[in-house]
């Protein structure tokens, strides 16, 4: 005999009570926020009384379905669920939509029928993802010296991290080649092709890709900016100890500002020397500081 409102009702109490009994193997599922997930029933039961789906051992919905008499009934137990879940009709397979991080767990359906001795179950599991976004790569060089570069390439995310794997392809040269892992290792020669270096991000449900990173630009940028830092190491060591004496050249003008470039050659544009110097001045034991050209600008 179908079961009754009233009963289903009490079944329904019950079952949020005990929870399911689950049984058998245990169906991944995955899905992404914001998307939809479908959780596939399959049973050759021709007569069922009720079916139960539940959330992390607390009821997610029942259904009574329909007879000649009376189409399905259908119960949600939660109102921020009503628009969210459908069924697919005849297997009441369960269909939930707009997924979160929180839907991410552990689900079971239980297929009741007076014909069986206890309840036919089903497991699943869910994991929601969230979509990856751009993958990112920072560089650390490791040598640049006699035209061969070494470096080591990272890649990494902003956010959407869990569960990513990390994969590189490798264009030029004679051929293409891959790797796995996060952290790449280049060493690339002047007298080479240049080399173009992208990352993939994937996790189960999306995947994103990396702009190129090639390797001429990079080990110029690097190159460049030893040399500039060892040319500010070299303006400084000539500046003397206090007490010392040392033979200098008169700037003409003692407040120029110095940009910040990259370039050597823009440091002595901005900074006229004389074209000739008939006699080098020694440096005063006790000098104006207004008139002190200083050093530290210089990078």
């Amino acid at each position: 005999m179908p079961v009754s409102p009233a009963n289903l009702i009490l079944i329904l109490l019950l079952c949020q009570l005990m929870g399911p009994a689950a049984s058998g193997a245990q169906e991944e599922l995955v899905g992404g926020i914001g998307g939809f997930v479908i959780f596939p029933l399959t049973h050759s039961q021709d007569r069922i009384d009720s079916i139960i789906w539940f959330f992390e051992r607390t009821t997610l919905v029942t259904i009574q379905p329909a007879t000649t008499n009376k189409s399905d009934t259908v119960i949600v137990t939660n109102r921020h669920n009503q628009e969210r879940v459908a069924f697919s009709r005849g297997n009441y397979s369960l269909k939930l939509s707009k997924l979160s991080k929180n839907d991410s767990g552990a689900y079971v359906v239980e297929i009741h029928s007076s014909s069986l001795q206890k309840p036919i179950t089903q497991k699943y599991g869910l994991r929601v993802y969230e979509h990856l976004s751009k993958p990112r790569i920072t560089s650390g060089l490791q040598n640049n010296k006699n035209g061969t570069c070494v470096a080591n390439l990272t890649c990494f995310l902003e956010w959407g991290g869990e569960d990513v794997t990390y994969s590189w392809n490798s264009l030029g040269m004679t051929s293409n080649e891959s790797h796995n892992g996060s952290i790449l290792p280049i060493t690339w020669r002047q007298e080479e092709e240049d080399m173009a270096f992208i990352c993939m991000a994937r996790n189960p449900i999306s995947s994103n890709s990396s702009n190129p990173i090639f390797a001429r630009k990079l080990c110029e940028e690097k190159s460049n900016k030893e040399k500039r830092t060892d040319t500010h190491l070299e303006i400084l060591n000539c500046y003397p100890p206090s007490g010392e004496t040392s033979e200098y050249y008169t700037i003409s003008n003692p407040n120029t500002t110095i940009p910040e470039e990259n370039s050597i050659n823009s440091l002595y544009s901005t900074v006229q020397m004389p074209p000739k110097v008939e006699k080098p001045h020694s440096l005063p034991t006790s000098p104006d500081k207004s008139t002190l050209f200083t050093y530290e600008k210089v990078i």
